[in-house]
C-alpha cells in the first residue's frame, strides 16, 4: 500500500471513482457497471485483477496489493481504499 501521489497529483474522490470504474469496464469488458457490482460476479479472476491493479497504479499512482483488491471486490470499496492511500478522509463522494 504505497502511494506515489503528491500535492500536484490530487484529484477528487469522484474522479478516482470514475477512473476505477472505467478501468473495470475496459478490463472486464462490460458496458454497464454499478459501484456495488461484485468483481467476481462480473467474471473477474486473478489475471483480470492483475490487469486492473496495474492500470490503477499507472493512472492513480497507488499500489493495490492483490489481497487488498480481493477484500474489496466492488468499485465503491476499492475507491475507498485508493482514496485512503492517497490521503483522503471520508467517503468516495468527496
Amino acid at each position: 500500500m504505497v502511494s506515489k501521489s503528491g500535492p500536484a497529483d490530487q484529484i477528487s474522490g469522484e474522479d478516482v471513482r470514475r477512473a476505477i470504474g472505467e478501468i473495470w469496464r475496459q478490463v472486464l469488458r462490460v458496458e454497464k457497471l454499478g459501484d456495488r457490482d461484485n468483481f467476481f460476479e462480473l467474471g473477474g479472476h486473478s489475471l483480470t485483477a492483475s490487469q486492473i491493479i496495474s492500470r490503477i497504479e499507472r493512472s492513480l499512482h497507488v499500489e493495490v496489493p492483490m489481497g487488498e483488491f480481493f477484500e474489496r471486490p466492488t468499485v465503491e470499496q476499492l475507491t475507498e481504499f485508493v482514496l485512503r492511500c492517497r490521503g483522503y478522509e471520508g467517503s468516495a463522494q468527496a
